[in-house]
């Protein structure tokens, strides 16, 4: 188990990219919490010792996304909710048009979601993006560019300017 100095620093330093990822996946509020604070109880309760801090991130990325994906397929889905007229909370951006980019990468096929999210939102290389989630730079790189061209045909070729709206 980790001291809470060292687990503090992690949150401080990853809290936006595993919350990122979570959100992501789950598309909902309350999911990635659940998942963001599962995620960090992981980390703190594991002995697993680390390289440097591109290793612990790439360990929280994979983490974040076995827990999304627990979340997403796993049993806690077939719950029934306690009060069907409660919408699950949805995480909100600034604008309509980050919020509508967001809901167009929530839609992707996960094997295009995770690359695209890491980066555009967590600013991640190819090459970081490809250790994290273990696999070769040549596959993310061809997951980013079917990914865009999923979104250019969602939102629109004059809407999507992954340059700019990225």
């Amino acid at each position: 188990m980790r001291d809470n100095a060292e687990t503090e620093s992690a949150v401080k330093l990853y809290a936006g990219t595993v919350y990122g990822i979570a959100l992501a996946h789950t598309a909902s509020k309350t999911d990635a919490d659940d998942v963001f604070q599962e995620t960090f109880l992981a980390f703190h309760c594991s002995d697993k010792q680390f390289s440097g801090n591109d290793h612990v991130r790439a360990w929280l990325i994979r983490t974040a996304v076995n827990m999304s994906r627990r979340v997403t397929h796993g049993k806690w889905r077939k719950a029934v909710p306690l009060d069907d007229d409660t919408p699950a909370e949805r995480f909100e951006f600034a604008t309509d048009e980050q919020n509508d980019i967001a809901d167009a990468v929530r839609q992707l096929p996960e094997k295009y979601r995770v690359p695209i999210w890491l980066h555009y939102f967590a600013d991640m290389s190819v090459r970081q993006i490809a250790a994290a989630l273990r696999r070769r730079e040549s596959t993310v790189r061809s997951q980013l560019m079917r990914g865009r061209a999923l979104l250019r045909d969602q939102l629109g070729k004059d809407r999507f300017d992954y340059e700019q709206n990225f």
